[in-house]
């Protein structure tokens, strides 16, 4: 029987290791501990979380309080192991390869990702109602970004009433916007229309929130940035003109656990069945 090692990982995996375990496979766990090369030797499969890392040095491991190196990780793989990662960067990932362990990155299933922008998106209203003293309904909100994050926060915003406009750097994401009954402005304009907002999310993880358009936001206009390290929010420059800022990565791990890690199981099921 194939066994499943998960290594780190928030709540969703709990929840995943549950639903691999009910298709018949077996699971272990496994953090910092003495008999961590052994438990990875024994491994059909290792599973990592999403992200990998947050630091480039850890796995990620937010219930844990003996987080495991990925350098460990690497050392203790064995050829012809397949390792299951979210968003692995390129060092972690030349080094396993190099080992001759088999890497899938499940966050490149296009599936995955919008049923994890779901869950964001979700994440993010429930952010707003628990922070803001006013509802949604009315509410400007700037939306920064029209992926697959950006746009289903926008479009579930402008379902419940906000007036929405989306910030960004392609014309056919802007056009695809108002097609989605949002405004649209470009990045660049962005800027001259910060004062309305009552809201700012971004979902971009490059630096796009900049202090020259901070500095002209509303004093009490709250800033969600939703993106991934490194972000796009000069979080000195709200510090500095007083502005909210709440950083709020990994949302489907927070808010809805079990349907996020149901999703990462059903990927990596369908890999290995490849």
């Amino acid at each position: 029987m194939k066994n499943f090692l998960f290594i780190g990982g928030d709540k969703r995996r709990h929840y995943a290791a549950q639903y691999i375990m009910s298709k018949g496979y077996t699971v272990t766990f496994a953090d910092d501990c003495p008999e961590f090369e052994s438990l990875v030797a024994k491994a059909d499969y290792i599973v990592l979380p999403l992200p990998v890392s947050r630091d480039s040095v850890r796995v990620n491991s937010p219930l844990s309080l003996a987080p495991v190196t990925l350098s460990r990780v690497v050392r203790a793989a064995q050829a012809g192991q397949t390792v299951f990662a979210g968003m692995p960067d390129g060092d972690f990932v030349n080094a396993l390869r190099s080992k001759g362990v088999i890497l899938y990155d499940y966050y490149e299933n296009e599936a995955l990702t919008i049923l994890n922008s779901i869950s964001t998106a979700e994440g993010v209203i429930f952010e707003i109602t628990g922070n803001t003293d006013k509802n949604i309904h009315g509410s400007k909100i700037a939306v920064i970004g029209y992926g697959k994050a950006g746009s289903a926060i926008a479009r579930r915003l402008a379902a419940l009433g906000a007036e929405v406009t989306v910030a960004a750097r392609k014309e056919s994401a802007r056009a695809q916007a108002v097609s989605d009954k949002c405004k649209a402005l470009s990045l660049y304009g962005l800027r001259e229309k910060a004062e309305d907002f009552d809201i700012v999310i971004n979902t971009v993880p490059t630096r796009v929130l900049e202090e020259n358009c901070i500095k002209n936001l509303q004093k009490n206009c709250l800033v969600i940035e939703v993106a991934s390290a490194p972000c796009g929010v000069d979080f000195e420059a709200a510090e500095k003109y007083g502005i909210r800022v709440l950083r709020v990565p990994g949302l489907p791990g927070r808010i809805s656990p079990q349907s996020a890690g149901e999703a990462i199981a059903e990927t990596i099921l369908g890999a290995v069945k490849i």
